[in-house]
């Protein structure tokens, strides 16, 4: 079992370059640009429980297969909203530089992202961290073993985000951007010119650990040596953990 725990900055459209250079200088590393795909995918009704594929895919035997039982165990309980996620770096750099649209490679990595209700933090931790269960499972074919299990895609845009690392954990500046209506979920537009769908930008300070109380401890105390650092530069929030909320709520027979 995986736990992600991090905070979370707001940074003005004004202020992303100098946030950028800040980082860049800060982490003593160039950044990473990055452009991912990203659709949530949901339930086409209420009622369905757990995977009907599970069947089919635990006969494989794979790496994924003791990951997706784990998510059939989830859903048989719960409904949620996760994400697919798809790198589609290349081919958002390619439709800048051609200025059409560019399509994605047969066969391109996608990743399936889950993520739970965050843990109500423990008094001894800083407020300003959220910790929650995920789960990702990498799978080319992602899109049809998603459609066999009864998913259907809620909204559909482009990430656009700037990386940086630095004693363990990762800094990403993270943007989202609209896609223009009816784009074919296998095709990459060029994105120049499109205004992001916010104002500001989020900065996200994060680490992934393994579920251990100890390991768990360690990360909070690294985030926090980490928002000392940069108090001055940028304001970490204190989120409600509802606003990371992905279940999908059945409403009450009437």
């Amino acid at each position: 079992m995986t736990h992600e725990i991090f905070m979370t900055a707001v940074v003005h459209g004004d202020d992303t370059i100098k946030a950028r250079a800040f980082l860049a200088g800060y982490t003593e590393m160039r950044e990473r640009h990055r452009f991912t795909r990203v659709r949530h995918q949901t339930r086409q009704e209420f009622g369905i429980k757990g995977l009907p594929s599970i069947k089919e895919l635990q006969k494989e035997r794979g790496p994924n297969a003791q990951v997706w039982q784990e998510l059939h165990q989830i859903f048989m309980k719960q409904s949620y909203t996760m994400q697919e996620r798809a790198d589609v770096t290349d081919e958002a750099l390619t439709a800048l530089s051609n200025g059409s649209p560019t399509t994605l490679s047969e066969g391109k990595m996608r990743r399936l992202w889950f993520t739970d209700l965050p843990d109500v933090i423990s008094a001894r931790n800083p407020p300003t961290n959220t910790q929650r269960k995920v789960i990702e499972i990498a799978d080319p074919r992602m899109d049809k073993i998603l459609a066999q299990n009864k998913f259907v895609t809620k909204s559909d845009f482009i990430e656009e985000s700037y990386h940086w690392w630095h004693n363990g954990l990762e800094y990403a500046l993270v943007q989202t951007l609209p896609l223009p209506p009816g784009t074919d979920a296998n095709v990459v537009p060029n994105m120049a010119g499109i205004t992001p769908m916010l104002p500001f930008s989020l900065l996200f300070v994060r680490i992934r650990v393994e579920s251990s109380p100890e390991r768990m401890q360690q990360a909070h105390a690294q985030l926090e040596a980490a928002r000392r650092a940069l108090v001055g530069v940028f304001e970490f929030k204190v989120f409600d953990r509802r606003c990371h909320d992905t279940r999908n709520i059945e409403p009450r027979q009437v």
